[in-house]
C-alpha cells in the first residue's frame, strides 16, 4: 500500500509537470527514483523482487505521466514517434529518449530499462505468472522483429502515402502514445495469460527490445558468477524471468552476456552461496544460453518470494 500511495504521488507530479516548466518534469522523475531507491536499499525486510517492483512502480509511473502529459505535440514516445522524428530529420524528445535509454544506455547498463523503468513491464510484473516455464521452441523470438518492421512500415506509409505528420493537430500525438500503450498492454496481458508468463511480451513481441538487444551484449554492467562458489543447484535459473541459463555462463567462466538479461538481480538475491554479483568490465556478446520449456525448473529456496 505504501508503494501504491507513493506511485500515485509520483504520477501526480508527472501530471502537474505537464503545465509547468521542463525542469519540474525531471524533478518529478528524480523524486520518484529517489523514493523508490530509498525504499529498495532500506526496506531489507521485504523480498528483493518486491522491492524492485516498488522501484519499477514509482519510476515507471512517473516516466509515463511525464511522457504523456508534458506536451501533446511531443508526447509520441512510442517507437513510432522515433520513426516519425527520424523521417522528419528532427532531434525531438523521442529521438533523444531512444538515443539515451535504448541505444547508448544499453552499452553501459544493458537492458536495465526493461527491469527497472519500463511502464509496460510495470503492469505485466503485477500479473500472477512470475515463474516462467522456459522459452518456447521455434521462432517466437522473431515476432519482435516483425513488430518492429510493421511499426516502421506503418509510419512510412502514413508519412509518404498520406503526408501525415503527428502533432500538427495538437493532441494527435498524445492519442498515438496512449493508444499505442493500450495496444502494448493488451498484447502483453494476452500473451501472459496465454503462455502463463508475465514477461512473454518482453521475450517475443516487444519492438523496443530490437535496439536494446544490439547494445546489451556489449554492456559494461553485467552479472558475474564465481565458479568456486556455485552449488550447481540452478535456483538462479528457476527465478530468472527471462529464462537465462546463468549457471551455463558461470561454467564457461563468462559473465552473463545474454542480451535478454534485464538486470533484475533476482538471480543474485536467491543464490544460496552468494556466488553472483554485479560487475563492470569489458567483454563482447556471447550466444544467449536460454532455458527451454523442456528443462524442468529446480525448486527455489523456501524464503524466496517471487
Amino acid at each position: 500500500m505504501l508503494a501504491l500511495a507513493l506511485a500515485v504521488l509520483a504520477l501526480s507530479c508527472g501530471l502537474w509537470a505537464g503545465g509547468a516548466p521542463l525542469w519540474t518534469l525531471y524533478a518529478a522523475i528524480g523524486l520518484a527514483a529517489a523514493i523508490g531507491l530509498a525504499l529498495y536499499f532500506t526496506q531489507r525486510n521485504f523480498d528483493q523482487p518486491l522491492r524492485r517492483r516498488m522501484v519499477l512502480l514509482l519510476l515507471g509511473s512517473s516516466l509515463f505521466g511525464a511522457a504523456a502529459l508534458r506536451d501533446p505535440v511531443y508526447a509520441l514516445f512510442q517507437i513510432e514517434g522515433f520513426f516519425f522524428d527520424l523521417l522528419g530529420g528532427v532531434m525531438l524528445a523521442a529521438v533523444i529518449h531512444y538515443l539515451i535509454a535504448k541505444i547508448i544506455g544499453p552499452l553501459l547498463f544493458g537492458r536495465i530499462w526493461c527491469g527497472w523503468a519500463c511502464w509496460t513491464a510495470l503492469v505485466l510484473d503485477q500479473l500472477p505468472y512470475k515463474r516462467s516455464r522456459g522459452r518456447l521452441p521455434g521462432r517466437w523470438g522473431l515476432l519482435r522483429y516483425a513488430h518492429f518492421l510493421a511499426s516502421f512500415a506503418l509510419v512510412a506509409a502514413l508519412w509518404y502515402g498520406f503526408a501525415y505528420r503527428p502533432g500538427v493537430a495538437g493532441t494527435t500525438a498524445l492519442a498515438w502514445f496512449l493508444g499505442g500503450n493500450a495496444l502494448y498492454l493488451a498484447l502483453g496481458v494476452g500473451l501472459a495469460l496465454l503462455l502463463k508468463d508475465n514477461r512473454a511480451f518482453c521475450k517475443y513481441a516487444c519492438p523496443i527490445t530490437v535496439p536494446l538487444k544490439l547494445g546489451a551484449g556489449f554492456a559494461l554492467l553485467k552479472v558475474k558468477g564465481d565458479a568456486t562458489k556455485c552449488c550447481t543447484r540452478r535456483v538462479c535459473e528457476n527465478v530468472c524471468p527471462m529464462d537465462i541459463r546463468i549457471a551455463g555462463y558461470i561454467a564457461r567462466g563468462e559473465r552473463v552476456a545474454s542480451s535478454e538479461c534485464i538486470l533484475c538481480q533476482a538471480c543474485i538475491s536467491v543464490c544460496p552461496e552468494g556466488a553472483l554479483a554485479l560487475s563492470f568490465g569489458l567483454d563482447g556478446p556471447s550466444p544467449s544460453l536460454l532455458r527451454g520449456c523442456a528443462a524442468p525448473p529446480q525448486p527455489a529456496p523456501k524464503d524466496y518470494i517471487a
